[in-house]
């Protein structure tokens, strides 16, 4: 990563009436030999990185495997002249395993698709450490800014959404399944002029692909996306969309179920007014005694939420955001693989990626994400302040799960652990990691300092390591 940034700053720019990204690459195979090296426009003037490590300077060789590491999310297909191949599509051709990526291309011709087509193409896609991303990000500030001020004029052109039935035209809905407050809503926080009766607003919903002509009926449909957004009842083609609360507290005798639907503009909130009233109550105990201890936790359980409402994976039929609170702790399930590296997101070090770039923005313009800009480092760094459990990241397929604790405390009692290993005989680091919400290295080291203790015994080697209780 550092490599690729060095040769980024040797770039040669192409373009007078524009500023031109500062790209380095980096090649080399998977257990990190070092095989090549090009920067943007190194042989010849507006040639990618990519395309030259690869095409230009590795073309005769044999590349099957092998990692790139870019410092600008590799241009996407279609972005190019009709003759040119994109550097994403030239990666996928070249068999390549792995690709590194610095930073996202805000420009309205990759802009999440460079990634999205290697991610199609089974290519692992890992982010660079935040603080090269943070030095690629400064260098590039021109071009940053521009290709932002590009991408928010093309984006009334139309969205491109990884999941397909988003796109699709809803020839069995009209625009009197559109629900009025959702789209008063979404007029407001655009500081739009225009009436929702409108032709001119109708006119703003086709851009942005809320509506489309349907040709076969000569009509204007709603597209799936637009029922999705701004559907009266979008939980009958989208059954996934649902938001599922259960809370259960000590005392009660069964667990308060809710479930927030209805148009996606419109839940979070729903969400943030129903936290607003309940949340101070829920976690009315001594250790959150303090008025700023609710009101941290308070925003950013509201932003894990949102965020797992946006970035959420939709393909996944039947697969709900689910939120689960009780006394010791607060769960929430995003459907979903992660984008990058799970170990990144457990120690609060990855960048932001998203399954869903088109819909993130949207949600962003509204004004629902990075409201404040609080996230899980925030509560990390709050909760070691405080003296409270770090909350916890893992994948337990098909969900992404967020732990905040709500108990101080530094790991799970001795109790605990008899208690959980007894039950399950022999438990893996990933079994006590999912169940008592550490990250992994964390419950290893937990695990093996018990078994150096005397407490508990092991078998096994790597990925087939057990643990047990010694009688």
């Amino acid at each position: 990563m550092e490599i690729a940034i060095k040769e980024m700053h040797k770039s040669v720019p192409e373009h007078r009436d524009r500023t031109d990204p500062l790209v380095g690459a980096v090649l080399a195979t998977e257990d990190g030999e070092l095989i090549g090296t090009a920067y943007r426009g190194e042989l010849r003037q507006g040639d990618h990185a990519e395309f030259t490590v690869l095409e230009r300077k590795n073309r005769t060789r044999k590349l099957d495997g092998m990692v790139i590491y870019a410092t600008l999310e590799p241009c996407a297909p279609g972005a190019r002249s009709s003759t040119k191949l994109s550097c994403a599509e030239r990666i996928v051709n070249a068999r390549i395993k792995k690709v590194y990526i610095g930073i996202d291309d805000p420009d309205p011709k990759v802009k999440g698709d460079g990634k999205e087509h290697l991610i199609d193409n089974e290519i692992e896609v890992i982010p660079f450490d935040k603080d090269l991303k943070e030095e690629i990000e400064s260098v590039n500030s021109n071009f940053l800014k521009e290709a932002g001020e590009r991408a928010k004029q093309a984006e009334i052109e139309g969205v491109h959404l990884p999941f397909n039935q988003l796109n699709e035209i809803f020839d069995n809905y009209d625009l009197s399944d559109f629900s009025e407050e959702a789209l008063r809503d979404f007029k407001e926080k655009l500081k739009l002029t225009y009436e929702i009766d409108s032709k001119e607003f109708r006119g703003i919903l086709g851009k942005w692909y809320f509506l489309k002509t349907d040709s076969v009926k000569n009509r204007i449909s709603p597209t799936g996306l637009g029922i999705l957004l701004f559907g009266k009842n979008p939980n009958i083609p989208f059954p996934q969309s649902l938001v599922k609360f259960t809370i259960k507290t000590k005392g009660s005798d069964k667990p308060k179920i809710l479930d927030f639907d209805g148009p996606l503009v419109l839940v979070p909130k729903k969400i943030e007014d129903y936290l607003e009233i309940n949340f101070p109550k829920a976690i009315d105990r001594s250790t959150f005694a303090r008025s700023e201890i609710k009101e941290v936790y308070f925003e950013v359980l509201r932003e894990v939420i949102i965020n797992a409402i946006v970035h959420r994976d939709y393909k996944i039929e039947g697969a709900n955001v689910n939120v689960k609170i009780d006394d010791d702790k607060i769960v929430v399930d995003s459907p979903g693989k992660p984008l990058v590296n799970i170990e990144k997101l457990q120690d609060f070090s990855a960048p932001t990626f998203s399954s869903n770039p088109k819909l993130a923005n949207v949600f962003y313009q509204m004004g629902f994400i990075e409201k404040r800009n609080l996230g899980m480092e925030e509560l990390r760094g709050f909760s070691k302040i405080m003296g409270f459990r770090k909350p916890s990241v893992t994948y337990d397929e098909p969900y992404l799960r967020v732990v905040i604790w709500r108990s101080v405390d530094s790991g799970p009692t001795m109790p605990e652990v008899k208690t959980f290993i007894k039950s399950r005989r022999k438990v893996s680091s990933s079994e006590f990691a999912d169940h008592f919400g550490l990250g992994i290295k964390t419950a290893s080291r937990f695990l093996n300092k018990l078994v150096a203790e005397g407490v508990i015994g092991r078998e096994g080697t790597r990925k087939g390591t057990k643990y047990f209780l010694l009688e």
